[in-house]
């Protein structure tokens, strides 16, 4: 596979990112107050139970979703998917888009549905390729589908964030 850099093209660290890591902090308590269950929000494994009901209680679907994706309740339960993430995997909070040099870089969270376009942030292992790392809105997108690329039906949790638990190994 050819380095995409060859081609004028390269990661880039959104200049947005930590800015809006900021935000998300300082709201965390509004955020939780919000919820109207504040205790609940530990940062463990086990809160994304809580959160992936509460998602599921307020949207319908992926459009539904997707739509809403700029408000401040889904803006605080993606960086709270990710925070948890990076606080039981020791991963970071990243977004590089490839854009080419001199490019314009898509804003963090723009239109309802950038066709083609991946503008919100990830978290993973420092170091590992984009497509590797977890996209916290992209998880909650996914709760509201029911099959697979193939078409096999699928049922997605906000806990696969955190990959194989050892009740699924001993499962296995």
């Amino acid at each position: 596979m050819a380095d995409r850099t060859d081609h004028g093209v390269g990661p880039q660290p959104h200049p947005d990112l930590p800015a809006w890591l900021t935000e998300r902090a300082q709201r965390f308590e509004h955020w939780a107050e919000a919820t109207s269950t504040p205790g609940t929000w530990d940062f463990s494994p086990q809160s994304l139970d809580a959160l992936e009901d509460l998602i599921r209680s307020q949207y319908d679907s992926d459009t539904e979703s997707l739509t809403a994706r700029r408000d401040a309740f889904l803006q605080g339960a993606c960086w709270y998917i990710g925070e948890v993430v990076c606080r039981t995997q020791g991963a970071v909070w990243k977004f590089e888009p490839f854009a080419v040099k001199g490019a314009e870089l898509p804003s963090l969270f723009g239109e309802a549905d950038p066709s083609g376009v991946v503008d919100d942030p990830c978290v993973g292992v420092p170091g590992e390729e984009p497509e590797e790392a977890i996209y916290p809105m992209g998880a909650v997108h996914g709760l509201f589908s029911a099959e697979d690329e193939l078409g096999n039906p699928i049922t997605q949790h906000l806990s696969d964030v955190l990959g194989e638990s050892d009740e699924d190994d001993e499962e296995a």
